[in-house]
């Protein structure tokens, strides 16, 4: 039992170092897309790669605040017809951290061994698969939206221990809106 607790106190050290090393990390933007257009837009086969990705949707300028913003967008990711589909839930915790209408709002966050794969089923995947995805082609009601995907790349041996890890610091970061967690 000793040497696990050794471990666990050099894990905790570890851990720390990657929290200040977090709080730097800038995710590149790697395309802005209406659904409709992502599979030309989005350079596919340039982020094949493991690491986190990020989606964000552009702000219309058509709301005066954050909170009639996020009530508009509630309105339409909640629709009835989206709803119990295998798709992430607005958390109401991280909307309460957004105080201002920025131009571009976190939506959500992820990790990935794959990241093409994994934004291909976010946007693709059909509202009856029970994959757990955003399913955004799906969802008619934003088609007209503009969204931002940008990724880091992070290509380690022991990503199951590090990437989940640097994905819950960007979260408590970010405050996307929309997530499991």
């Amino acid at each position: 039992m000793q040497e696990i607790e050794s471990i666990d106190i050099e894990l905790k050290k570890q851990f720390e170092k990657l929290s200040v090393i977090t709080k730097s990390i800038e995710l590149t933007e790697i395309a802005q897309f209406k659904i409709d257009e992502a599979s030309n837009k989005i350079p596919w086969k340039e982020i094949t790669h493991p690491g986190i990705y990020l989606l964000e949707i552009k702000n219309n300028r058509q709301f005066e605040s954050f909170e009639e913003w996020v009530e508009n967008f509630r309105a339409e990711w909640e629709n009835e017809k989206y709803l119990r589909k295998f798709t992430p839930n607005l958390k109401k915790m991280r909307i309460r951290a957004h105080s201002e209408l920025a131009e571009w709002i976190p939506l959500y966050i992820g990790k990935s061994k794959n990241i093409s794969g994994r934004i291909h089923g976010h946007i693709y995947k059909e509202l009856h698969k029970t994959t757990f995805a955003l399913k955004l082609m799906a969802r008619e009601n934003l088609k007209n939206e503009l969204f931002r995907l940008k990724t880091i790349k992070i290509s380690v041996e022991n990503y199951d221990a590090i990437i989940p890890r640097i994905e819950w610091q960007l979260r408590n970061q970010l405050n996307p809106l929309i997530g499991k967690q």
